[in-house]
């Protein structure tokens, strides 16, 4: 009598009991580098899901793990496929020691989960790649420009140069003009092209949960050559009179300084930029 256990321990087919523990492991694993340690969750999502992703990370990994633990077990707990003193193959049980039947048949198997392990590909690119943040691409995209709603602006402290956060820039160049008039500004944000040669823009963008529901905040820039796509960079300039309606955010600047900078720790936090 021929005896043939479901999943035998050595089965090709059986690897694919470990898949999804593994692929959770993978996944969970990625999740912690991205946000234990490192910042580079911040390219990805806003900054109060942190604590999210990293409970999120912690859970996947334990199941993964009591995934594989529990795999384990049956493995040592299922037959395998030994031969007797005469050469034919049986079924060992190493639970009790039980021999059963004999299959002189080899099985070959496997196919099927070569291509389920294909499935691991974006884990270990959560792993081992990391992605940079949004940049021109996206801030070039027709449609992707941000709304800035009307709110109540504080009056401006008399100084030399005043830092503000380009949607405020942006905010009081539809609805509080006069605040701006000759007074030198100073924004950060990321290069894009403009239309012309002589122009170009100042970008930052705005998330509301992650990068994919990002929109551009946008200042046409004037007076100064432009450097590079997705350089970050400090203007100083001055507002420059011109139509800027919900419609149409985008107001423009006459430059006066420029100044190169690293990418900020969260490149999605429009935030003013600071001496430091």
């Amino acid at each position: 009598m021929t005896g043939q256990p479901p999943t035998p321990a050595g089965d090709p087919r059986s690897l694919s009991e470990l898949g999804l523990p593994l692929l959770l492991v993978l996944t969970g694993t990625g999740l912690l580098r991205a946000t234990v340690g490192s910042d580079m969750y911040l390219r990805y999502v806003k900054e109060g899901l942190w604590p999210y992703l990293v409970a999120s990370g912690v859970l996947l990994v334990l199941l993964g793990l009591a995934g594989i633990g529990a795999e384990v077990a049956r493995r040592l707990r299922q037959p395998v496929l030994r031969r007797d003193a005469s050469g034919r193959r049986y079924w060992h049980h190493p639970a009790d020691g039980h021999a059963e039947g004999h299959d002189d048949h080899g099985h070959g198997h496997g196919g099927a989960t070569r291509v389920a392990w294909l499935l691991a590909v974006p884990a270990l690119t959560l792993l081992f790649v990391a992605p940079p943040a949004l940049g021109s691409y996206t801030a070039s995209r027709d449609g992707a420009t941000a709304r800035v709603e009307r709110t109540g602006y504080e009056e401006l402290a008399d100084a030399p140069t005043t830092p503000m956060a380009l949607e405020e820039f942006i905010g009081r160049s539809m609805y509080d003009s006069m605040s701006l008039r000759g007074r030198k500004i100073r924004v950060l944000g990321f290069v894009t092209a403009g239309r012309t040669p002589d122009t170009w823009y100042l970008n930052r963008l705005k998330v509301g949960c992650c990068a994919g529901d990002a929109r551009t905040l946008r200042v046409e820039m004037h007076g100064f050559k432009a450097p590079a796509d997705d350089t970050w960079v400090e203007v100083t300039g001055v507002w420059q009179p011109g139509e800027v309606t919900p419609d149409k955010p985008v107001p423009t600047m006459e430059v006066g300084a420029l100044k190169s900078v690293a990418q900020p720790r969260n490149p999605y936090q429009d935030a003013p930029p600071t001496d430091g």
